[in-house]
């Protein structure tokens, strides 16, 4: 007995154990099988980020560049931002450090539903309708915002939506509008549909664009009155708001803008020139995304200092307009330029070959680059090769250019580029006002598209054989109606039918052939042809009879 009572008391030290043994088993099984996974992923990182710096290191023309970005995600919760190889595989990965192409979803907000109320008061009679109309949905601007220079933000918030209206209220009480959302882009933006067509581009700062608006709010009974229909006993629902993704590029804004082959001393002149701190290295392709740089110049023609604005395109390469070498993401940005400096590399075995090189890439991806003035500077004339070869050098570019702006400088010490700055910013008061405009990018064919246009009230009839009896019906007006019928009331049924008739939908439908139970389709809803006139002509027995004009005075 004392021994089985021994036992019974220790019963529950034993299930502790025996839960806690488990309990650690299972932890370190855990344990290892993340830590396992996390050394497997970061050793695939560190192939690519091998992969990137080996690749960065030729200078072979053919080099493309990987990007790391699909290889980590910011969600991932197995690696911490704090991490040195997440750290420097962002430091090296071009879609992190320069954000020039977002795709965006964007939403209007929905109206209001309109209110149907009748007004009800002690000692009041026939009060009369007292439905009020619902707000507005607010809609989703685009505005230019200078203090920013990068796509970034769109690119941490993908989806935008603006504030619904409110439902109207009895006692003439109407809905609240929406609250309107404005994102900001930096200058240079352009916006196009999922479908690529052009919406419009953003320059100056404060302008706006309207991407999506928002519904309007449906109208409460009171809005119907008229002293033919008193008492109308009917309302509108809300309109959805518009939604869409929206494609958003940056083509970057400034006054000059550096083009060469690689390792041609472009970020230096800029380090050079302006405050900028681009990344200067002894290798090809060490910029890898576009820098920007403004140079206070002095001495101009009428003695007040104007500021240039430079921007450091990325070395190209032949093939730059197919993509090779990130080609289409750094050419995009020397369109908004309104001057082009083409950076000569001196010490070059073919710097002829180079400059024409670069010049049938710029005219490959548009022709209307070769239109823009060009300043051609050969660097590192510190090189007593280069500077002795530098008068026939001049002479051979300027034959192949077709003018005489060519000049020899040294960024690294920094000889003739003050002289350089200054005949940029006179060149640049010298030139029309028309030619430094960026709207000129695109050509007047091009097709576009108006987010704030007015539905038309145009509309077809779509019929096909196999299915007979069958009528599509297909007009944005007439959809919009569709939607915002409120079916719940009968009158609405009768105004909707009116409205038909008004728009000339009926007789249409009759002219294509519709009779009397033909399913008529319009969006999402279904409905029977119903022919009032001769409903009820027919019922009255006067199908045959033929009306008769009244006659005039003096016509008995």
């Amino acid at each position: 007995i004392n021994s089985n009572r021994y036992f019974f008391m220790l019963l529950p030290l034993i299930y502790l154990i025996l839960v806690n043994t488990i309990t650690s088993f299972v932890t370190r099984y855990t344990n290892i099988r993340i830590l396992k996974n996390i050394i497997i992923k970061k050793q695939e990182y560190r192939q690519v980020y091998d992969n990137l710096i080996q690749l960065r290191g030729k200078s072979s023309k053919s080099v493309e560049y990987y990007s790391v970005e699909s290889k980590y995600d910011d969600d991932d919760d197995l690696f911490d931002e704090d991490d040195e190889l997440v750290k420097d595989m962002k430091r090296n990965d071009h879609e992190w450090m320069f954000f020039d192409v977002a795709k965006i979803s964007v939403k209007g907000g929905d109206g209001g539903d309109g209110c149907m109320a009748m007004r009800r008061e002690f000692r009041l009679d026939q009060g009369g309708p007292s439905g009020g109309n619902g707000g507005h949905g607010g809609s989703v601007y685009l505005v230019c915002d200078d203090t920013i220079n990068t796509l970034a933000p769109l690119r941490r918030r993908v989806h935008h939506k603006a504030g619904d209206g409110t439902n109207g209220k009895g006692d003439s009480r109407h809905g609240r509008k929406g609250d309107d959302v404005y994102i900001p882009v930096p200058p240079g933006t352009i916006v196009r549909d999922d479908q690529g067509v052009l919406a419009g581009e953003l320059n100056r700062p404060g302008q706006k664009l309207i991407v999506s608006r928002g519904g309007r709010g449906g109208r409460g009974n009171e809005h119907f009155k008229t002293p033919r229909m008193t008492a109308p006993a009917f309302c509108e629902r809300g309109e959805l708001g518009h939604e869409r993704w929206l494609n958003v590029e940056l083509k970057l804004v400034a006054d000059v803008g550096f083009v060469g082959v690689p390792n041609a001393g472009k970020s230096t002149l800029l380090a050079a020139s302006s405050n900028a701190k681009p990344k200067i290295a002894d290798y090809p392709f060490t910029t890898i995304v576009p820098n920007l740089g403004v140079c206070d110049v002095d001495g101009t023609a009428n003695g007040e200092g104007k500021g240039l604005v430079l921007a450091d395109i990325p070395g190209l390469l032949e093939g730059a307009h197919d993509g090779v070498g990130l080609g289409l993401a750094f050419l995009r940005h020397i369109q908004r330029c309104k001057v082009i400096l083409h950076v000569i590399r001196g010490d070059s075995n073919d710097p002829i070959g180079d400059f024409e090189a670069i010049n049938q890439e710029l005219s490959l991806f548009n022709p209307r680059l070769l239109d823009k003035p060009q300043v051609v500077v050969v660097n590192k004339i510190d090189i007593p090769e280069v500077r002795d070869k530098l008068p026939q050098l001049i002479d051979d570019l300027r034959a192949s250019a077709g003018h005489t702006r060519v000049l020899g400088i040294s960024a690294v010490t920094g000889e003739n580029v003050r002289d350089l700055m200054r005949r940029m910013r006179r060149f640049m008061d010298s030139l029309p006002v028309q030619s430094q405009l960026t709207s000129e990018l695109f050509t007047d064919e091009e097709d576009r598209v108006d987010f704030d246009a007015q539905e038309d009230s145009e509309f077809e009839v779509f019929t096909d054989d196999n299915y007979p009896h069958q009528f599509r019906v297909v007009g944005k007006k007439l959809e919009r109606l569709v939607r915002m019928t409120n079916w719940d009331y009968f009158e609405s049924l009768l105004r909707f039918q009116r409205i038909l008739e008004a728009e000339g939908v009926v007789a249409e439908l009759k002219s294509r052939g519709a009779v009397e139970g033909d399913l008529i389709m319009i969006d999402e809803f279904d409905f029977d042809f119903i022919d009032r006139k001769n409903r009820w002509m027919s019922e009255l027995g006067l199908e045959n009879v033929k009306p008769r004009r009244r006659p005039k005075a003096g016509e008995y």
